[in-house]
């Protein structure tokens, strides 16, 4: 069977890619407007010198440079929100995961569950260890579709949802080291530090122990056959 490629519907594409450069004009367009609007009002304004600054745009070549620069916005923005999450790509074989300059190859061999949680790919081996977690573009019902028709053992859901637990600072039933590398997640958590989150989520793997985590809270299960 052939490789059967999985992205961003269509019609989602077109309206990242068109319709937020178009917001980002129409913000241009009214910022200064709307900044004359505030500098009339009969109240202290914070930052009042910027408001001034950008309320004082009214000539044709600073009216241009400022949309320039929120239609540079917007394009950024529009390329953040397309790279954001995964193109997944299927054979017989492998799982391949394209995210922004990152790819990630997985052998079907090494996968024992596939699902969805959060509009995230999770792929689990044996252990129950998880060999991805990432963000998707493609709707749940394609995916499903997609893995099934090639051999991968989808689930509708996590099979190992009842035995999270939620995390607490040195929660007792779990090793010292584990406790100190979850109370750095936390943090790296608070402050979006994505990279760092993943990188400690891998450690607390190696530890014997699988992670997940709803906003800021933490929930920890140990690893099955570990």
């Amino acid at each position: 069977m052939k490789a059967t490629v999985l992205g961003m519907p269509r019609a989602e594409r077109i309206v990242i890619l068109l319709g937020v450069p178009a917001v980002g004009l129409l913000v241009g367009l009214a910022l200064p407007a709307v900044a004359r609007w505030a500098l009339g009002l009969p109240i202290g304004l914070p930052m009042r010198p910027a408001f001034r600054v950008v309320g004082a745009v009214d000539r044709p070549w600073e009216i241009a440079v400022n949309l320039a620069i929120w239609l540079v916005v917007g394009l950024v923005v529009a390329r953040a929100a397309m790279t954001e999450s995964a193109r997944v790509t299927l054979t017989d074989t492998e799982l391949r995961l394209d995210r922004g300059e990152e790819t990630r190859t997985i052998a079907r061999a090494d996968i024992e569950t596939v699902f969805v949680e959060d509009s995230r790919l999770v792929v689990l081996d044996r252990r129950s260890l998880q060999l991805a977690r990432d963000p998707v573009q493609a709707p749940v019902a394609a995916l499903s579709a997609a893995l099934r028709s090639h051999g991968y053992p989808w689930r509708d859901a996590d099979p190992y949802q009842g035995l999270y637990r939620r995390w607490w600072t040195d929660t007792p039933e779990l090793p010292e080291a584990v406790n100190k590398v979850l109370a750095a997640r936390e943090l790296a958590l608070k402050r979006k530090a994505a990279d760092e989150v993943r990188e400690l989520g891998e450690a607390v793997q190696r530890l014997g122990f699988a992670i997940r985590e709803d906003g800021v809270k933490q929930y920890w299960r140990p690893l099955v056959r570990s």
